[in-house]
């Protein structure tokens, strides 16, 4: 019955993305005054003595659930049931009587404890207000208006009133917006003729604030022209590329645009690993909204040096990146396979770990064939592999590790880890650990609250998930920790503010620009030794 209710009252909801939430859906409908006024009328039933006053009057949209509540009538009460004659036989009537002034002297007593909770319950029968808003809560203060004017005297400025891309970032100063959402606006915008007037711009933002009313949900809006209620990573490809072309800390990447995609690809890759929290690949408005990216973008025109950017648009991170991809990729088609991906680390990771994550078991992106990994798949490879700390890595090594995929580390898969170990060990001539005192490492690392089972809730409530992972898969990594090489103190200062990200690409980003240097330094001695041969 409760499940007829719900699905009649929901149908007058209206639901833009058929892929909404059951959680958002729900939220939604409990805060409609409709859902209020029939949850009212349904608690009203079972308190009839609470005061009508208790309750506002019907509404004209609320006609449909006064025909809801009319036409599921609750089931008849046991007060109201037929008696048997069968049931009265045997009773006399001075019986009867007395029986029927015991019952009334008892129904009274209890009639009054009834009236006296009913009364206490009428008192705290009140108007629940709405809670959950999907597009942000208007903002009484927020003068329409007042921006509209302000664009108007931007386009008067022009002559003709057109405003191009290039004149976009003084309309989004004068109306109080990030610069960077000039592109994604200017698209939305734009006319046949290829250029925005006041007419066309007025329509557009009225259209954008009378639906949504806040940043994230107006972002969502203008970068997927109100076609959805969530983000996929092709949206993001007009921003980074008007970035590209216009931030000043990216002048040597303008001037290579060979490089622009893969930037593209970097950017975008980073900010779905950090922003969304599920593997859909699609940022819903409530992720955007939790993140820090709007704030990031807002930000961005005025830091002139793009590297202090760490989360999403750094160059320098991007370089590592790809200068690691591109080692890796021996024949550059940008796409490596599970050859070129042992090779990583000098051979560090195991080749169960390798074969999980060609498998696809990890990302499930729709791409290339499983086998091979593509860009994108890297850059989620390469921060989950040098930052173990964050809880998008967590979930990435789980998933590499949980070869059953039955949502749990057993003992019988840290044992194909550890007999993976071994091997390596053997190999290069190392004694290895006896798999008890293995396996009790790896469980007092965690304290799994079922013994011989770890769960992803258990290694993030660690915080020892770094070096449980490094010690099951990556050879490396672990014997460094066994040779507490990672703890050793070198009198050197350390950044604890920056990620074990940050301080890798920072770290790689020196050792790379010192080769290039290097190289250069040689080929400019190459030239002078051909000139001087020359000039002999």
């Amino acid at each position: 019955m409760r499940e007829f209710l719900f699905m009649q009252a929901t149908r007058a909801i209206p639901v833009a993305d058929p892929g909404l939430k059951s959680k958002e859906l729900f939220l939604y409908w409990l805060s409609l005054s409709e859902t209020q006024y029939f949850l009212r009328n349904e608690l009203g039933k079972m308190c009839p003595n609470v005061p009508r006053t208790a309750i506002e009057p019907l509404h004209d949209s609320e006609n449909s659930f006064r025909a809801l509540t009319r036409a599921v009538s609750p089931p008849p009460s046991l007060s109201k049931s037929p008696r048997s004659s069968k049931g009265l036989t045997g009773i006399s009537p001075k019986r009867r009587n007395s029986s029927r002034l015991n019952h009334s002297t008892s129904d009274k007593s209890g009639g009054d404890q009834a009236s006296l909770e009913r009364s206490r319950a009428a008192d705290t029968l009140q108007d629940v207000p709405r809670f959950y808003y999907p597009n942000g809560k208007k903002d009484a203060s927020e003068n329409h208006q007042h921006t509209l004017r302000a664009a108007a005297s931007v386009f008067q400025a022009k002559p003709g009133g057109q405003l191009n891309l290039e004149d976009f970032p003084a309309l989004m100063k004068a109306c109080k917006l990030p610069v960077y959402w000039k592109s994604p606006l200017f698209n939305l915008c734009r006319g046949m003729n290829g250029t925005v007037d006041l007419t066309g711009f007025k329509k557009t933002w009225n259209r954008v604030v009378q639906g949504c009313h806040d940043a994230a949900s107006r972002f969502v809006y203008i970068m997927t022209k109100g076609k959805r209620r969530y983000l996929v990573e092709e949206d993001f490809a007009d921003l980074i590329q008007d970035v590209i072309s216009t931030h000043s800390g990216l002048a040597c990447l303008t001037a290579a645009p060979e490089f622009h995609s893969r930037y593209i690809e970097t950017v975008t890759a980073r900010i779905f690993y950090t922003v969304s929290k599920s593997w859909n690949f699609k940022i819903s408005i409530s992720e955007l909204r939790k993140s820090n990216l709007l704030e990031v973008l807002s930000e961005l025109d005025k830091e002139e040096d793009i590297n202090q950017e760490l989360d999403y648009f750094s160059y320098e991170h991007f370089y590592v990146i790809y200068c690691k991809f591109w080692d890796l990729d021996t024949d550059h088609d940008c796409i490596i396979d599970a050859s070129d991906l042992a090779r990583h680390s000098d051979n560090a990771l195991l080749p169960t770990i390798v074969k999980q994550l060609m498998s696809g078991v990890v990302t499930r992106r729709q791409g290339p064939a499983n086998g091979v990994m593509s860009y994108k798949d890297f850059v989620w490879f390469l921060l989950s592999e040098e930052d173990k700390t964050t809880s998008r890595s967590v979930e990435y090594w789980f998933r590499c590790m949980d070869i059953d995929g039955d949502g749990i580390l057993s003992l019988y898969e840290l044992k194909y880890f550890y007999d993976e170990m071994v091997n390596k060990m053997d190999a290069l001539g190392i004694e290895s650990l006896p798999i008890e005192d293995y396996m009790c490492q790896l469980l007092d690392m965690v304290h799994p609250k079922e013994e011989g089972k770890i769960t992803i809730r258990d290694l993030k409530d660690s915080h020892m998930a770094t070096n449980f992972f490094n010690t099951c898969f990556n050879f490396e990594k672990y014997w460094e920790l066994e040779q507490d090489a990672s703890y050793k103190n070198t009198g050197e200062d350390v950044d604890n503010s920056l990620s074990d990200w940050d301080k890798y690409a920072q770290e790689q980003y020196r050792i790379l620009a010192a080769e290039e240097q290097a190289s250069d330094e040689d080929s400019d001695e190459d030239l002078d030794e051909q000139d001087r041969k020359a000039l002999n």
